[in-house]
């Protein structure tokens, strides 16, 4: 009997196929109303979302090296659809953590099947050169670097994938013309770009930067976290040493600590002022464990000082003398 897949028998043994997948919580806009890079129009309310099914996507529009994504939870807000890719990780394990970087941070509808396109230069925007596709769907919405991916939704077909429009010779923008282009670097203010930068170059160095932009609140929490951490290892430290030279007490030490957890520089200079205190170093006998080794301090801040006086007044004389 076959087994079912995803299982298959090979070399007497059961190897078990199993799929990864990653859902990314980022929304990409895949498309909207405005007049693409090829001077047409795809009205978002024109959009039979029902028909792109199933909604998956490549990596640039490379159909073959296999399906990269997903599409869910779809939305539409203001003209734009929305929705977030789940990553096949299993044909694209590096995909993923690209997008969440910022690396692949846009999306591009392709192969469009128009279903109903107005021709009429009435309904055009400004800039708009090519038609107005009222009714419409696509076939696949591809993971990629820069949206209105040159060729890749060019052209529009019919329902039985005829070709009904090819406007890749006839746009404001095409590939030729990004690749010409270049950049004025000095007007920008981006001393990274080479003076000769292609528009596509200088697309890519943006969105590098707007990538690392994103990052800056973390990193500035990663700093404080650290810059707190360093602070306290250094107001510990003061503290400990205060304790070993018997300048502090812990009751002081730990009001010290306090009150200048962030100031290690003013609590080194006030520990730098205070004397060692003596301690009890003559011999005396009867005195209980829990107060040999103390100060005349340490007794009057633990409230045991006036026990002290009136049960061991050699001590406390001594004590008294000391301080």
């Amino acid at each position: 009997m076959k087994p079912a897949a995803p299982f298959s028998i090979l070399n007497s043994q059961l190897s078990i196929t199993i799929m990864a997948y990653k859902k990314i919580d980022k929304e990409f806009c895949l498309t909207d109303d405005s007049v693409n890079v090829y001077g047409y129009r795809l009205l978002t309310s024109g959009l039979r979302l029902e028909r792109f099914t199933p909604p998956i996507g490549y990596l640039m529009h490379r159909r073959e090296a296999g399906v990269a994504v997903r599409w869910e939870d779809f939305r539409t807000e203001g003209g734009c659809l929305y929705a977030k890719p789940v990553v096949n990780e299993s044909a694209f394990p590096d995909l993923a953590q690209q997008i969440e970087d910022g690396f692949y941070s846009a999306a591009s509808v392709g192969h469009i099947v128009a279903l109903a396109i107005d021709q009429d230069d009435a309904s055009r925007l400004e800039g708009q050169t090519g038609p107005t596709v009222t009714e419409w769907f696509p076939r696949e919405c591809s993971i990629v670097d820069i949206p209105g991916n040159y060729n890749a939704i060019a052209r529009l077909y019919d329902e039985a994938d005829n070709l009904l429009h090819d406007l890749s010779d006839n746009t404001k923008i095409n590939k030729q013309d990004m690749d010409k282009a270049t950049i004025d670097v000095a007007a920008l203010g981006l001393p990274g770009l080479a003076a000769d930068a292609s528009v596509e170059q200088a697309l890519r160095y943006i969105r590098d930067l707007a990538s690392t932009a994103a990052r800056v609140p973390a990193l500035e929490k990663e700093l404080a976290d650290l810059r707190a951490a360093t602070t306290a290892g250094k107001v510990q430290a003061i503290v400990e040493k205060g304790l070993a030279d018997r300048k502090l007490t812990v009751q002081l030490a730990d009001k010290l600590k306090a009150d200048y957890k962030d100031n290690p520089e003013g609590l080194q200079a006030l520990v730098d002022t205070l004397p060692a205190q003596a301690v009890v170093t003559k011999e005396l006998t009867d005195i209980p464990a829990k107060y040999q080794g103390k100060t005349w301090r340490d007794l009057y801040l633990n409230g045991e000082l006036e026990d002290v006086k009136r049960n061991y007044p050699d001590l406390y004389e001594q004590l008294k003398n000391n301080k």
